[in-house]
């Protein structure tokens, strides 16, 4: 398989030469072509195209001709000779060739070119045994497929030559040999062999150097525009396409290797510097494709290599039409893109794809023109062209590069503007932060004046209203001893005691307040009904009341302690305000998002709605009633808890209806 140019030159001469040939004619003599009028000088190609004896499905050496059925032909792809009218040779098979020739004798030293058959081939010339490529067989199993060209120096002392070429064939579509043999003089066959090395050492050196440049650029450095990669890869692709098909280096490092799998890999790779070519354009002029551009060309070219791999001999040979097609197509779709951003106004870049499109273009155009001429440095001049071209799209990767570098450092300006900024917000944050280490140092101080009052209130306050308390008591043994007690002195000892009674109370439940923010925060798993059930046995203990539990007994993973608290004395208020005989006391639950809401009803007085926010204020009563033991903190205590816990409270009632307190707590 050629490489991309070289695969659609060959087509161009195959189109543009004359493909004549005489047919299955069967000739009773041996011909000889007679070239002794040619004068054979330092530039003079004598072509060897016609007149070529063939002999099908067998492999005859020379000397054993004799009595032998042959056929006249020109070279060309023997599946385009016919067995009969109507039958043509299949692709798979083997033949032998054989011309005789006469040349002047005064003439230069004289070399004879052969090109690469399709496939194996073995030659003489004048009985001798010259060459073999790969191994000549009757079957897939015993040829070796191998594929090159040749220079074979004649004898100067002969004029009349007969060259015996066997051919074996059962892997490609083609077979046999498809272009024609040359005679020229040694020094203009070996001159023209150097250039056509130098050529593709210039081609395949500077694409393969800037293949490896931008892969290593795109792994190492730049990996955020993947124009880079593509366009290695299309580098490194067309690199080893003109490697392998002109030289074959790993057959000849693996002589038992299958050319199958080899041609397979060429295929692959022509294949894969379609897509890569296909994406980098896409992704250069991204504000302007398709978006279903960039998906055609990957499974078209996806399909096509995947034909390649999975296709048996010889039909992944024939997948070069449809490939053909397919960048006729994208070439015809890109100059479209191109010329439509010219216009659109992206002239920088467009111009420059354009150009090296044209460029391109322009030197395929010439390959095709001096491939067909004679000239042997021109294709020194086109590959160096192609090698220009690739260069144009490495400028427009390059100016990329630029631009994105050019960002690059606006943005890096921007980020050191920032990082001063940021730096002097750093210093104006160390000395807030002084600050709020000082107020800290007074919060903290601030809180061991807290637990210094508390341990105050809780024994120095508390003392003096137990021995208030005691004596009080002792004041009624020694009244009742001296039989002084009446009605009225015993009800203001009550009283006495009552208020004494209110007032630890009061003070216990400031001190519950106060540390309610330095209380444990840890969470735990447990059940709520289990919890609830809890509180009823300390508030109900006698079964006087009703206290209505939620049906389904959730799991909840929340601080125990603080939730155990809220529900206590909402259920216990409940009990302790109720007018009935028997209070009725309905706990309920739903669960939303993040967050769960209860709710605690009762059957009592109610509240009016003018006092709904005022029984959560620190020491409000609502009712004065001096037989009702009351703080007015119980609730104020509540909202405290249930705001700690990023939830909200709120009471819901009507005078003589009863009351439902919901709130809400965050999971």
């Amino acid at each position: 398989m050629k490489q991309l140019p070289t695969c659609i030159c060959c087509f161009a001469f195959f189109m543009l030469s004359t493909q004549s040939m005489f047919g299955f004619v069967q000739f009773n003599e041996v011909q000889i072509s007679d070239f002794q009028n040619v004068t054979i000088d330092s530039d003079t190609e004598i072509v060897l195209d016609k007149d070529w004896e063939f002999y099908w499905d067998e492999l005859i050496t020379p000397g054993n001709f004799d009595n032998k059925t042959f056929k006249l032909v020109s070279l060309d792809n023997w599946t385009k000779l016919q067995l009969t009218d109507s039958e043509k040779l299949p692709s798979f098979g083997y033949a032998t060739y054989r011309l005789k020739f006469s040349i002047t004798e005064d003439r230069p030293n004289t070399s004879l070119y052969i090109p690469a058959a399709y496939a194996a081939s073995k030659l003489w010339i004048n009985g001798k045994l010259v060459s073999e490529i790969g191994h000549v067989g009757t079957t897939k199993e015993t040829t070796l497929h191998r594929r090159f060209s040749q220079l074979v120096t004649l004898d100067d002392h002969e004029t009349a030559f007969e060259i015996v070429l066997q051919v074996a064939n059962f892997y490609h579509h083609k077979g046999g040999i498809t272009e024609p043999l040359l005679i020229a003089s040694s020094t203009y066959l070996q001159k023209k062999k150097s250039k056509r090395i130098v050529a593709d050492m210039i081609f395949i050196s500077s694409l393969s150097f800037i293949g490896i440049f931008f892969l290593l650029f795109f792994l190492f450095y730049w990996n955020k525009d993947r124009a880079v990669l593509y366009f290695g890869s299309l580098c490194v692709s067309l690199a080893y396409m003109a490697l392998s098909d002109r030289y074959a280096p790993f057959a000849e490092l693996f002589e038992s290797a299958s050319w199958i799998v080899l041609t397979k890999i060429e295929y692959i790779s022509l294949f894969l510097a379609g897509l890569t070519a296909s994406l980098f354009f896409n992704t250069i002029f991204s504000n302007h494709t398709h978006k279903v551009y960039a998906k055609i060309m990957t499974y078209g070219f996806g399909m096509l290599a995947l034909l390649a791999i999975f296709l048996p001999r010889p039909h992944f040979t024939r997948l070069l039409t449809p490939f053909f097609g397919l960048m006729i197509l994208n070439l015809i779709y890109v100059f479209y893109v191109i010329i439509r951003a010219i216009i659109i106004g992206e002239r920088q870049k467009s111009f420059l794809l354009l150009v090296s499109m044209l460029l391109g273009s322009f030197v395929f155009a010439a390959h095709i023109f001096f491939f067909l001429g004679e000239n042997i440095n021109a294709i020194v001049y086109v590959n160096s062209g192609y090698v220009v071209t690739f260069l144009l799209l490495s400028m427009l990767l390059m100016m990329r590069f630029s631009n994105s570098f050019k960002e690059l450092e606006k943005t890096k300006e921007f980020a050191l503007a920032q990082k001063k900024e940021i730096s002097l917000k750093s210093q104006e944050l160390s000395k807030m932060n002084l600050e709020l280490k000082e107020h800290l140092r007074q919060l903290e101080k601030s809180n061991a004046e807290l637990d210094s009052f508390n341990h105050i209130v809780s024994h120095d306050l508390k003392a003096p209203l137990i021995a208030i308390n005691t004596i009080v008591s002792f004041i009624e043994e020694d009244i009742d001893e001296a039989q002084l007690q009446n009605e009225e002195t015993t009800q203001n000892f009550k009283l006495l005691k009552d208020r004494v009674s209110k007032m630890y109370a009061l003070i216990n439940d400031l001190l519950e307040y106060s540390k309610i923010t330095k209380g444990k925060k840890s969470k735990e798993s447990f059940f709520l009904n289990d919890l609830l059930n809890e509180i009823v046995a300390i508030i109900n203990t006698e079964n006087k009341h009703i206290i209505n539990l939620p049906e389904k007994n959730i799991e909840i993973y929340t601080n125990k302690i603080e939730l155990k608290h809220v529900f206590q004395n909402l259920v216990q208020n409940a009990v302790k305000h109720n007018n009935k005989e028997k209070a009725i006391i309905t706990i309920s639950f739903s669960k939303k998002t993040n967050e769960y809401v209860f709710a605690v009803s009762d059957n009592g007085p109610g509240i009016e709605p003018k006092y709904h926010s005022k029984i959560f204020e620190m020491f409000s009563q609502l009712n004065v009633n001096n037989e009702i033991e009351s703080t007015g903190i119980g609730l104020s205590i509540v909202k405290k808890i249930v705001s700690e816990n990023h939830g909200t409270i709120a009471v819901s009632s009507e005078k003589n209806k009863g009351a439902t307190i919901e709130f809400s707590w965050r999971t």
